[in-house]
């Protein structure tokens, strides 16, 4: 998919060029299940133990997304229902549809499966999944009081049209983000989104999904008022709900101004997605630090996430997961953190039921062979999906181990201009999303053009320099990127078998050459 071209923005965000480096139908069961429902966060010992028997793959999570599929999804009229199809149950005997969050918050677990393979199949089912949610649910959703429940269909929406480009999904994200906004945000407890317009409380449910989906929509409109309202937003949710010592993040507050406490992993979970969506755009390290402090909190002190129906609800956990693995991949920290990752993805594969391959949101403990809700089963696919993601994909600044300069498209927006190097300063010129392709290779997008790096007409000459062309799914536009042990990777064409290089040039507008494989340090690339 390639992102429209844009005109480059500031106003606030780094991108200065001259500035060198520095929920059922009704909702679940009940309005007090589906606001506090997490993955309680009990008190256990770190240890990165991991069962080589039953490690991770691939495989694990194909079946474990398989599996999900045939338990809850409706592709056939049944019962007398009559939604538009194809949609998510509520349960395995419960063939009613899932309430329009829920509905929601499930396909974005479609779509972490949707990142790992990029398999045609599973593209189609998340534009015909999102077109009968809008065709049922309808594109102005402010009919649903619930702020977070229209963020969560931001969320879908943004990331479906990240992945699709249908550009219905992005009209209606952009939308409804901002009557969440309109009518959300107010001055009343020093400010914040409103969880529900009845105005009992505001919470870290209500402004981290806002921010999440927000961060999507400036990186693909390039709208820098998106994250003038997530700073905004970050700004109160930090303030009232994250202690800044140690990385916990509670509840809320009631109108009353009294504090919810509530150490679940759901609210972690999407307040550093928050934190870490916030910091790829602004670059300011505050959110990382408050990104890296959250997810310490969770991984020093609980080794595989549990959950107590009782008083939480039956789903959350995948928040935390998605999120330390974005930060992970994202920060070169993938190392650091996907021991952790695997051994609950290890607990459970190793716990789930083998008719459909799911788990409840116990990982520690059988998942029982009886009724389980939609809701709670997407951990499993999620954990799964997430732990296997590359911590190649997604969107990365491409810099230089031996001069330390990002690669920059030039600000341009023309097919055939050459790529070069630049005193890193976090413009979207300088970032670039990486997808994996069927064969493994990786197309490398510049956020700011839409057009990949591409070596002109196959070239195999050495010193040949790389410019951007809109992907046409060419060999020359394939690149296999490999990690060293130092961290970095070596970037090589497909086409040609030389690699991205930066000729042995330590100042700006340097242009970007392949050349054969040598070992050196100009052609190794950390990715940020």
């Amino acid at each position: 998919m390639n992102l429209p071209p844009r005109e480059h923005h500031n106003a606030g965000i780094a991108s200065n060029r001259s500035a060198l480096p520095l929920k059922t139908t009704t909702r679940i069961t009940t309005a007090r299940l589906r606001r506090l429902a997490c993955g309680v966060l009990g008190a256990a010992s770190l240890a990165f133990t991991i069962d080589t028997a039953s490690a991770q793959n691939g495989t694990n999570a194909t079946a474990a997304y398989n599996g999900y599929l045939s338990a809850y999804l409706v592709t056939t009229h049944v019962n007398g229902y009559t939604y538009p199809l194809p949609y998510i149950a509520q349960s395995i005997t419960n063939r009613n549809r899932l309430f329009m969050w829920a509905q929601a918050y499930v396909i974005t677990g479609l779509e972490d499966h949707y990142d790992r393979l990029h398999a045609a199949s599973d593209l189609t089912l998340i534009n015909s999944i999102l077109t009968s949610f809008l065709a049922q649910d309808k594109t102005d959703l402010t009919w649903d009081s619930w702020n977070d429940d229209l963020e969560w269909a931001c969320i879908a929406l943004a990331h479906g049209y990240q992945q699709t480009g249908n550009t219905a999904f992005l009209n209606a994200a952009a939308s409804n983000w901002n009557a969440v906004w309109n009518r959300g945000w107010s001055s009343d407890l020093g400010g914040g989104i409103w969880e529900n317009q009845n105005k009992g409380s505001k919470c870290v449910l209500s402004n981290a999904p806002f921010i999440i989906a927000g961060c999507m929509l400036y990186r693909i409109t390039g709208d820098s008022t998106y994250i003038t309202k997530c700073q905004q937003s970050y700004a109160w949710m930090r303030s009232n709900c994250f202690n800044t010592s140690t990385g916990q993040v509670i509840e809320g507050i009631s109108s009353s101004g009294a504090k919810l406490t509530s150490n679940n992993s759901y609210n972690h979970g999407i307040f550093l997605q928050a934190a870490n969506a916030l910091y790829k755009v602004t670059t300011t390290a505050q959110y990382f630090n408050d990104a890296q402090l959250t997810v310490n909190w969770v991984v020093n002190n609980h080794s595989v996430m549990t959950e107590d129906h009782p008083n939480n609800g039956p789903f959350g956990s995948e928040e935390f997961f998605r999120g330390l693995s974005l930060f992970a991949a994202q920060n070169n920290l993938w190392t650091t953190y996907q021991p952790w990752l695997e051994a609950n993805c290890t607990a459970a594969w190793n716990n789930r039921r083998t008719d459909y391959n799911i788990t409840w949101n116990k990982y520690n403990t059988a998942t029982p062979t009886t009724d389980l809700e939609a809701m709670e089963t997407i951990s499993s696919v999620i954990v799964q999906a997430v732990t296997q993601i590359s911590p190649v994909a997604g969107p990365h600044f491409i810099r230089s181990y031996a001069s330390g300069l990002a690669v920059d498209n030039t600000m341009s927006t023309a097919q055939g201009d050459g790529v070069e190097q630049w005193g890193w300063n976090a413009g979207d010129q300088q970032l670039w999303n990486f997808t994996q392709n069927s064969d493994s290779s990786w197309t490398i997008e510049s956020f700011y053009s839409g057009y990949v790096l591409d070596d002109p007409n196959s070239s195999t000459a050495n010193g040949t320099q790389i410019v951007q062309w809109p992907s046409n799914g060419g060999s020359n536009q394939k690149w296999v990127v490999t990690q060293q042990s130092n961290g970095a990777y070596v970037i090589k064409n497909q086409a040609s078998g030389k690699v991205l290089d930066n000729d042995n040039k330590t100042g700006n507008g340097s242009p970007l050459v392949q050349w054969g494989a040598n070992g050196g340090t100009n052609q190794l690339w950390y990715l940020k």
